[in-house]
Order: C-alpha cells, then structure tokens, then sequence
C-alpha cells in the first residue's frame, strides 16, 4: 500500500502523546487519545548524526540517524510492535525535496496504550551484541 505524507489541517492534531512509566523498562510513550491503525501520530525531530552513529535512542534516518527529541525518544521495543517509523520525501512544490521521519500506527491503539515500534525490523538475527527482550508479547523473539 502506497501511503502519501501526512497532510496537514488546522482540524487535525499530531503528538498526541504522553510520556509515562512503563512496568518494565522505565519511560514510555502513550498514545493521549485513540488512534486507528495507519494514522499519523506525529514528527520525530531531533539531531541528525553521522553513519555508524550508535546510542540508546538514536533511530535509522537517512543515511545516517536522528538523536530523537522528547517525547519521541521515549518509543519502546516490542516485537509485536502498533507502530511503525515512516520517512517521508516532501517536494516543496519548488522542486527542492526534504525529508522527514514520522511515527505511523499499524494497529489500532486504545487511549493509554503504550506506542511501540520493532528496534529490529529490518531483520532480527541473534548476534553477540543483542539485548535480552522484555517487551512481554506472546510473540516476542527473546532478543533485539
């Protein structure tokens, strides 16, 4: 399914989220209101780094990655993840493009729900440096 960038309305409201505890692994993202499955939830902004750039929040952005800013930086592990990170290609209308990475849904999520992406969606294989999962779905892996 070919999906297109968020459009954006003054009807329509993004980040709608919150952070908060979770029973296992510290801060959380939440969703603040019910979300469909395929909705946009919001921008994740934050610094761009370098190839080979590693640490505990950063995400895969371009060629390189983003040190995600709050609340975003906050987005857990599961490995029967709601959610999935989109990035986007916007023209302008000038011919100059940009691009942006957003959280999309994939699943339907109840208000108070925690909002969860796979840390290891291209591929998950075992290696040496996987961490112990505790993301506690039926279908976790063991490991990301």
């Amino acid at each position: 399914m070919k999906r297109r960038p968020p459009t954006f309305s003054h009807r329509v409201r993004y980040d709608r989220v919150t952070v908060g505890q979770t029973p296992r692994c510290g801060k959380g993202l939440f969703a603040a209101a019910a979300m469909k499955a395929g909705q946009a939830v919001g921008r994740i902004r934050g610094e761009a780094k370098p190839p080979g750039y590693m640490s505990e929040y950063c995400m895969g952005y371009r060629d390189g990655a983003i040190e995600p800013d709050a609340p975003y930086r906050y987005i857990n592990h599961s490995c029967d993840p709601n959610c999935e990170l989109i990035e986007w290609e916007i023209d302008d209308g000038e011919g100059n493009k940009y691009y942006e990475l957003w959280l999309h849904t994939t699943k339907a999520v109840a208000a108070g729900g925690e909002l969860t992406i796979d840390y290891a969606a291209n591929g998950a294989m075992k290696t040496e440096s996987s961490a112990v999962c505790l993301c506690g779905s039926p279908k976790c892996r063991g490991f990301i």
